[in-house]
């Protein structure tokens, strides 16, 4: 089974030099640190018609995966990051699509 989490996050107000702080932060996080077992899917920059400024999809195997980094990714991202939310849903495979 593949577990699909998507994460809504809203910024906090940065100033122009923290905001260039936290995309080189992103980069360097998503590249150097990002567990290989919990793929980002997509990195949506805006998430229009809600209070929240952009969303990841990420999947993996094992929601244990997600679970066990997601307190070290939200402790590290925390003085950027305002809030999150996460839904968490199964992936439905082309035949059992209604099942």
């Amino acid at each position: 089974m593949t577990y699909g989490f998507v994460v809504y996050y809203r910024f906090k107000l940065l100033t122009p030099e923290e905001a260039k702080k936290a995309r080189e932060f992103w980069a360097k996080f998503r590249s150097e640190s990002w567990p290989k077992d919990l793929e980002i899917v997509g990195d949506y920059k805006h998430a229009w018609g809600t209070e929240w400024n952009g969303w990841l999809l990420v999947e993996a195997e094992n929601p244990a995966t997600f679970f066990e980094f997601w307190p070290l990714f939200r402790d590290k991202t925390r003085w950027y990051i305002d809030n999150t939310r996460t839904v968490i849903g199964l992936k439905n495979k082309p035949d059992e699509w209604m099942h």
